[in-house]
């Protein structure tokens, strides 16, 4: 993808999440659009990294860690979370999700 389109698409998931506000510390209701979903991740460096699975968390591998907000799209629950992004130093950044044997795992790859 080219920097002015990465860019523009950048741009243009700022001004989404911008605009709808992520929703904090409130159930997503619309699973069709982003939410604050930081509380439901872990950091894949920490110790708590082996427990996530088993207590419902995703793993985040990201400079950021869990200290820059994350938001998806789905609720969770009754539909899994995708569209993940986190905020960084530039805007949002796409996390990219793998499949790993301790359990979701989201990838910030800029």
């Amino acid at each position: 993808m080219s920097k002015k389109v990465l860019a523009l698409v950048t741009l243009a998931v700022g001004a989404t999440l911008s605009m709808t506000g992520v929703a904090h510390a409130e159930p997503n209701t619309d699973p069709a659009k982003y939410a604050d979903f930081t509380a439901d991740f872990v950091p894949a460096n920490t110790p708590d990294a082996l427990n996530a699975k088993a207590s419902g968390k995703n793993l985040i591998m990201s400079p950021y860690g869990t200290s820059r907000t994350i938001a998806c799209k789905g609720n969770g629950t009754t539909v899994d979370l995708y569209d993940c992004m986190q905020e960084d130093d530039l805007g949002w950044i796409t996390l990219r999700k793998t499949d790993t044997p301790i359990g979701p795992t989201w990838l910030y790859l800029p």
